[in-house]
């Protein structure tokens, strides 16, 4: 063994890399599989040869024959290898002990911390929270992030305050300490904060907006010229861009063949954009279209596609794996002439992929509610009532409207209510229930001025509120109090498995909406079950899509203009107990006759979209502006199951 160990370092040291990598195995073979000098050496020449997985191996090997000394450098090497091959198992298996022998190593700490967030581990990374390096921006952003995710809000605040306490002009920890204090509901610093953006031109006001995310944006801006302002993600994924690439794009299949689609996601499962569009998707017609599922759900998420049609499993084709290079090539093999992007500016998003795409035709729908800035795209796929002609100069994409709302329902696989009585969920039988379930981030200091005001004039009536973590309703109940409203009044809602959240939602008289993110499953979950949603027309996309979906069920009535419209509205509807069952008995006959849920009809009007892109495409034609003619209104239940 020792010998050919001697001739295999001879020949590294020599650069004859083939040779050395020969005589080291025939050295492992003559039994030095324990050695780890021998290991790190077989190592040290996989990495040379450019193969980073073998190296990352052996160099995991190494550290399990070696002492702690030894072993800190091989799992160092090992981790920042597995990362650059893109071996996030491996990774994971070898990264805490490597944190934990490199105490000194913070951007080690950091890529091991991230791979775990990543898998969905938060637990995991708190044995390389305390070895993250405070004055990092990167680093900083992983803690709140892991904060976030774990609810824990009181340690979240304390790493913050701390922080701002040394750098209390830095951008991104305002950033974040304003965005922390929506999802706690901290009304004083939320309103600190829409003081500042009240003069968004100001350097330290637009600092801030050049560094909140996209989705932060429209929980507190209502107008569309400053939604459509760069955002923290624009220099994420500049250097995709074609302008930086020099890509160009293919040309569209021709005509007469099917129109290939992609969808780009990786909320293919349980997600709420599922609740939506799963089954428009497998509505598709398929002697029109060729569909394809470019998935990358982390695979314990992607277990729950076992449940889907048979024919849409088959359309799934994996990219989790893959760079986001390597995914747009394969987009380009399959010669996806549409390809559609689920996801927008959201959480574990990759547009980079959509950048580097040459697909013909590149679309936006659903996942973000605005134009996807920085990104190109062609078309994003809205409704004449969340972007009417007004919202055109602020979208950098051009729109595909379509007739009758822009979002799809599911309605074979959303669970209908099951009778509840009050009691069951903790309500009194003599009140009037309003209702908010919509995420408590959503929860602005106009909303809460508008819920006083209403708890105000009808003073026999509660609010049931989904609050999901202790400081959020801690807070909200302070807001209320100072305000004039006794905390006797609220009543929290608990989590609940969905089938259950839907079945208790009808035990409210009327739901109020928040502004200026409206709710948009939420709002579509309260029609299905039969719960009348009382909601402001807003400005932007994200504050008219109550507007759109009550249009779409055929309850236009239940749109306030003003605020004082909305609080005349539910004033009216608590007091005229007749107006409101008729509301009901109304929503209850459009549940299988409306547009809404009719996610066949939709799916026809989206393919009408997709047919006249391509015509435009094939034609050689730029994108421009689409707006879908709708098919002839039903005269029949598109459903078996109407009541």
């Amino acid at each position: 063994m020792k010998k050919s160990f001697e001739q295999a370092l001879k020949e590294y040291q020599a650069g004859r890399l083939p040779a050395a990598l020969k005589f080291a195995e025939k050295a492992v073979a003559e039994g030095g599989a324990g050695h780890p000098g021998l290991l790190a050496l077989i190592g040290n020449i996989q990495f040379k040869s450019g193969d980073r997985a073998a190296a990352a191996e052996a160099f995991t090997r190494a550290a399990e024959k070696a002492d702690d000394k030894a072993a800190a450098g091989f799992l160092k090497l090992a981790v920042t290898l597995a990362q650059a091959a893109g071996l996030t198992d491996l990774l994971l298996a070898v990264g805490v002990r490597a944190v934990k022998l490199n105490p000194t190593e913070p951007e080690l700490a950091f890529t091991v911390a991230s791979a775990f967030f990543t898998r969905g581990r938060w637990g995991d990374m708190d044995p390389m929270l305390e070895r993250l390096d405070r004055g990092n921006d990167r680093h900083m952003a992983l803690i709140v992030n892991h904060h976030r995710l774990m609810s824990r809000f009181d340690a979240l605040y304390a790493e913050l305050d701390r922080a701002l306490a040394n750098r209390p002009d830095d951008l991104f920890l305002n950033v974040s300490k304003f965005a922390v204090a929506r999802e706690v509901l901290d009304f004083p610093t939320i309103e600190r904060h829409e003081a500042l953006m009240r003069q968004p031109d100001a350097p330290f006001a637009a600092g801030l907006m050049a560094r909140e995310p996209a989705l932060g944006r429209i929980l507190w801006c209502d107008d569309e010229a400053l939604n459509a302002r760069p955002s923290q993600e624009a220099s994420s994924y500049a250097a995709t861009l074609p302008s930086a690439t020099g890509r160009t794009r293919r040309a569209f299949s021709a005509s007469g063949e099917k129109i290939r689609i992609g969808y780009l996601s990786n909320d293919f499962h349980g997600h709420a954009t599922m609740t939506l569009f799963l089954e428009a998707m497998a509505a598709h017609d398929l002697e029109r279209f060729d569909v394809t599922l470019f998935c990358y759900t982390e695979r314990h998420s992607a277990a729950q596609q076992a449940a889907w049609p048979e024919h849409l499993r088959a359309r799934i084709v994996p990219i989790g794996h893959l760079s986001d290079e390597a995914a747009a090539a394969l987009i380009s093999e399959r010669r996806t002439d549409i390809l559609v992007d689920l996801k927008g500016h959201t959480m574990g998003a990759r547009l980079g992929i959509v950048n580097l795409s040459d697909a013909p035709v590149k679309v936006t729908y659903l996942g973000f509610p605005g134009s996807v800035t920085g990104v190109d795209l062609d078309y994003a796929i809205t409704d004449p009532i969340i972007t009417p002609d007004s919202s055109k100069p602020f979208y950098a994409e051009k729109l595909c409207r379509l007739p009758e709302t822009y979002q799809a329902n599911n309605w074979r696989t959303r669970p209908r209510p099951r009778p509840m009585e009050r009691s069951d969920a903790g309500l009194p039988e003599d009140a009037f229930v309003f209702a908010s379930f919509n995420a408590s981030y959503k929860i602005t200091p106009a909303t809460l001025s508008l819920w006083v005001a209403v708890l105000s004039a009808v003073p026999d009536s509660l609010l049931w509120i989904l609050c999901r973590t202790p400081e959020a309703r801690r807070n909200f109940t302070a807001a209320m109090r100072a305000r004039g409203i006794d905390p006797a009044r609220l009543i929290f809602a608990e989590n609940r498995p969905y089938a259950e959240h839907v079945s208790r939602l009808p035990l409210a008289d009327l739901a109020l909406d928040t502004r200026p993110w409206n709710g948009h499953t939420t709002t579509s979950d309260m029609l299905w079950a039969g719960l009348p949603v009382l909601a402001t027309r807003g400005r932007t996309f994200a504050s008219r899509v109550s507007a759109s979906l009550l249009t779409a069920i055929g309850l236009p009535e239940l749109i306030a203009e003003s605020d004082r419209d909305f609080v005349d509205k539910a004033v009216m509807l608590a007091r005229d107990p007749y107006a409101l069952t008729a509301l009901r008995s109304r929503l209850d006959e459009a549940r299988f006759t409306a547009p809404l849920f009719d996610n066949e009809r939709f799916c026809r009007h989206l393919e009408r979209g997709f047919e006249a892109m391509a015509a435009r495409a094939r034609a050689g034609l730029p994108p421009d502006h689409i707006d879908v003619e709708a098919l002839p209104p039903r005269t029949t239940p598109f459903s078996g199951e109407a009541s």
